[in-house]
């Protein structure tokens, strides 16, 4: 008896991994579902749709492809879709997706999956991970091919109907009288022939997740004739304003440095870069904070660079922001240690401050300028030291 058991677990064990694409059949007495409030969802998490039901069962049948016809409204990333079914026998399937600028026109295949030795059995049979991009304005046949005779299910006089849902509308079945035939591999173009709005929705989930705004491929930061040069790439850009710089340092929080104008939507690969003048001594960490024109905003990763070597030139830096208010950041390198001053004049030639006076070791510093006390406009700042003097003006603004 123990033997027979053996047997008889090992046949089921084995028998399981043919349904390795295959979902738990579902309860038989099901009804349509779908996502309830289909706008509201956490962003950046794929979302399962599922349209039609098995409530009414149909096939076999010598035209074999099922799915739906889809309006989308609002871009969405296609990432997997299932159809449900009851192959009597293996079979060779293919996932397709099918785009057409109208309902009644030509529709142009944008993405297949071959899944072979599918089945056989009942349940959720699916297309794997996909990746493709639904633009708002067109339609999209999604179905799946199947090249056995299978029971499929749908459920019929859906009202109202179309059916709403995150990117758009269902608003046909694709499996009446106009269904493709199986074909391998798909047909590069598919025509419907007859207007299908009678209510027909197959049983089938649909899963998307949010469209990436700026898809970013690369982001570098090098050393280059002694400035720090930002260099990144993007694949593709939707509503894309722009990129603010940001950088810290071990002791500093990140902070904006500079701007850079994007490229709005486009699909095409667009370089950008950014030289940094303002850089401290040490490991420096950049950031880019992609802003979208709506005002939404979204962070790329940390990349950082030593900066060890000492400076050649005597420099004082404009200080940033100019003008300000009221508060700034003055930066300044030495190329060789001595006595330095850094000061504040007023037009009149007052001085009204002193940021740094005593000894100072080769290096570039930043510091601090608090105007307070002071009242609106223009002021010098003066760096000198034993063999150098440099001035540049800056501007209060209250």
């Amino acid at each position: 008896m123990k033997q027979i058991l053996s047997v008889l677990f090992v046949f089921l064990f084995v028998f399981s991994l043919s349904f390795a694409q295959l979902q738990p059949v579902v309860d038989k007495d099901a009804v349509y579902t779908k996502n309830p409030n289909p706008t509201v969802y956490v962003p950046e998490t794929p979302l399962e749709e599922v349209f039609g039901s098995n409530q009414n069962i149909f096939g076999p049948s010598g035209v074999r492809g099922r799915g739906n016809t889809f309006l989308c409204t609002t871009p969405k990333k296609l990432i997997e879709h299932r159809l449900y079914l009851n192959a009597g026998a293996g079979t060779n399937m293919w996932f397709v997706v099918y785009e057409g600028a109208s309902f009644n026109g030509t529709y142009n295949l944008v993405n297949s999956v071959n899944m072979p030795n599918s089945g056989p059995g009942e349940g959720w049979y699916s297309s794997g991970p996909i990746d493709y991009d639904l633009q708002a304005g067109m339609y999209y046949m999604i179905y799946t091919l199947f090249d056995v005779n299978a029971n499929y299910y749908n459920q019929q006089a859906i009202a109202p109907y179309p059916i709403d849902c995150s990117f758009g509308q269902l608003i046909a079945g694709v499996g009446w009288n106009w269904s493709p035939v199986y074909a391998s591999p798909p047909n590069p173009t598919e025509t419907p022939t007859e207007v299908l709005l009678s209510g027909v929705a197959y049983y089938q989930t649909i899963v998307t997740d949010d469209l990436v705004p700026v898809e970013l491929t690369s982001f570098t930061a090098n050393v280059v004739n002694d400035f720090i040069q930002l260099n990144w790439q993007t694949a593709t850009e939707v509503n894309n304003q722009g990129f603010e710089i940001e950088r810290r340092t071990e002791a500093t929080e990140f902070r904006t440095i500079g701007f850079v104008e994007g490229n709005g939507t486009t699909t095409e690969q667009s370089s950008y870069s950014y030289l940094d003048k303002t850089f401290d001594q040490g490991i420096n960490y950049y950031r880019l904070k992609q802003v979208d024109y709506d005002g939404s905003y979204s962070y790329s990763n940390e990349v950082e660079v030593d900066v060890t070597s000492s400076p050649t030139v005597f420099d004082l830096a404009q200080n940033f922001p100019n003008p300000f208010n009221p508060t700034a950041n003055i930066k300044f390198s030495v190329p060789e240690s001595g006595n330095v001053k850094l000061s504040v004049y007023n037009l009149v030639g007052e001085e009204v401050a002193v940021l740094v006076n005593g000894f100072s070791q080769v290096g570039t510093f930043e510091v601090k300028f608090d105007a307070s006390n002071l009242s609106t406009g223009v002021y010098l700042y003066k760096l000198q030291s034993a063999n150098y003097i440099q001035t540049k003006k800056m501007m209060l603004l209250k």
